[in-house]
Parts: structure tokens; C-alpha cells; sequence
């Protein structure tokens, strides 16, 4: 009897455990996911100001190339 009391206090710490493992790992993947989100607003306005400044840039060449 008490092999089998220890035996279900050995397993519910071991579930404890996972589970307090994948709460830290889900909070560590929404940090990255949160990082990652991040990046991409920063390089979708880089690509933005990229694209406003070569559109620019080719409609002077034509205008150039026209006269």
C-alpha cells in the first residue's frame, strides 16, 4: 500500500514538473513569436521606404531618359 501511495506522489511530481516545464516553454516561444512579429513590421517599413525611394528614383531616369 504505501509502495503504491509513493509510487502516485512520484508520478504527480513528475507531472508537475512537465507541466511546469511547458508553461516556461510557452512563455519563451510567445517572447520569440512576439520578437519575430517585431522584426517583420521593421522590415516591412524598411521595404517600404526602400520601394517609395526606387519608384522615385526610376520615374526620374525616365523623365531623364525621355528629354
Amino acid at each position: 500500500m504505501q509502495e503504491s501511495i509513493e509510487d502516485i506522489k512520484l508520478k504527480l511530481d513528475m507531472e508537475r514538473q512537465v507541466k511546469e516545464s511547458e508553461v516556461m516553454l510557452n512563455k519563451e516561444l510567445k517572447e520569440r513569436i512576439e520578437k519575430l512579429e517585431l522584426h517583420i513590421e521593421t522590415l516591412l517599413k524598411i521595404n517600404e521606404e526602400f520601394s517609395n525611394t526606387i519608384s522615385k528614383l526610376r520615374a526620374r531616369l525616365k523623365d531623364l531618359i525621355v528629354r
